[in-house]
């Protein structure tokens, strides 16, 4: 997926309101913010990451040192499916937009996931084919863990529901990048 596309609205014809995300919440509206989220979810992550949640490292394009980001990861088999958030969240334009861990990614694909059962390598991808982007949605958007309910009520306001959580997931992912990263054989 190239730059230009780069959060490019694949809402479908059904697709319901996203919940309305909260306005004074530094961690979720500037790149610095969601640095921060990471650092302080990290330690907790490392112990022991939450379903559909985890650490990817990537090697960082200029320094070739190892980035670590605490990112939502949801499984599939031998996949798992990331969403870089788009510029919608940000309200950044589209150039200064895109996370520092896509970069790495579009750099060096060779990625390491820490998720619930260990750390897997893999490779990562922007997805751009449409039947992969449907499974992708499918999968990222429909997967609601107990650790989802926190996150939904730190970035929403009011009660945490099911169907709150889903439309969450389908706005980052209809307003984002897709990313899968396929990882080895355990």
């Amino acid at each position: 997926m190239s730059d230009e596309s780069a959060g490019a609205d694949r809402t479908g014809a059904g697709a319901l309101p996203a919940p309305t995300e909260r306005a004074r919440n530094p961690f979720i509206h500037s790149p610095r913010g969601g640095r921060t989220l990471s650092a302080l979810q990290e330690p907790f992550f490392r112990i022991r990451p939450p379903a559909n949640f985890g650490i990817l490292t990537t090697t960082g394009r200029k320094s070739a040192k190892p980035r670590h980001r605490c990112v939502r990861a949801v499984l599939d088999g031998d996949r798992a499916y990331l969403v870089m958030l788009g510029p919608v969240m940000t309200g950044l334009p589209k150039e200064q937009s895109i996370a520092a861990w896509l970069h790495n990614v579009r750099a060096d694909p060779k990625v390491r996931l820490r998720v619930p059962g260990g750390t897997r390598a893999g490779v990562a991808e922007e997805i751009t084919d449409p039947v992969q982007v449907a499974r992708a949605r499918q999968v990222y958007t429909t997967a609601v863990k107990p650790f989802d309910f926190a996150e939904c009520r730190f970035h929403s306001a009011g009660r945490p529901t099911r169907a709150k959580i889903q439309r969450l997931h389908q706005h980052w992912f209809d307003h984002g990048i897709p990313v899968v990263i396929d990882l080895a054989p355990r």
